[in-house]
């Protein structure tokens, strides 16, 4: 993409202690492997908070990207599959949050063409049924799933709210992205 190689994570905990940062979230999108559905080894995984640790600086989380909208079951169950084990990458770092979207990240795509234009109801069911599930995953790892309005689904922080309550579960919570409230 034209970008450079960039930090390794472990480097980015080093420029994070250099220049007096508490924490940092370990974002899944910058561990090898992600692009392909990978998942970070162990070893990886533990040399960042082993690397973190000795630096004083805190996992504040993590996130993955995923996509709730769409209209395709077998892909929903996909993403709710992928976030599940990356539950337990998450416990492994001592992440006590792991980043999720409830909006489509489709670029030239929104909820409604996402969800073959279902009604708002049915997408927000869609949407709770696979976050809680998720939730029941974090639960048992000890790991809080924090969703994202990332995208145009949920514009305003009633709508956040209404999902949050749907999914009904102490391990779902709002992660607020204010430069996506309309």
């Amino acid at each position: 993409d034209g970008r450079g190689e960039g930090l390794t994570l472990v480097e980015l905990c080093e420029w994070c202690a250099q220049h007096n940062f508490d924490g940092l979230d370990a974002t899944g999108y910058y561990f090898p492997g992600y692009r392909d559905r990978k998942l970070p080894t162990d070893a990886a995984v533990y040399e960042l908070k082993r690397r973190a640790f000795e630096l004083g600086i805190g996992i504040s989380g993590t996130g993955v990207g995923n996509n709730f909208t769409v209209a395709d079951r077998a892909a929903r169950q996909k993403d709710v599959e992928w976030i599940k084990a990356w539950v337990e990458v998450a416990a492994k770092m001592g992440a006590p949050v792991l980043r999720v979207f409830a909006d489509t990240q489709m670029r030239n795509a929104d909820w409604r063409s996402a969800s073959n234009n279902a009604s708002r109801e049915d997408v927000e069911k869609w949407i709770a049924d696979e976050l809680h599930i998720c939730a029941e995953q974090g639960a048992k790892y000890g790991v809080i799933i924090g969703v994202q309005n990332h995208g145009d689904f949920l514009q305003t922080a009633d709508q956040l709210i209404s999902l949050i309550r749907r999914v009904d579960s102490p391990w779902c919570g709002a992660i607020v992205d204010t430069g996506f409230f309309r």
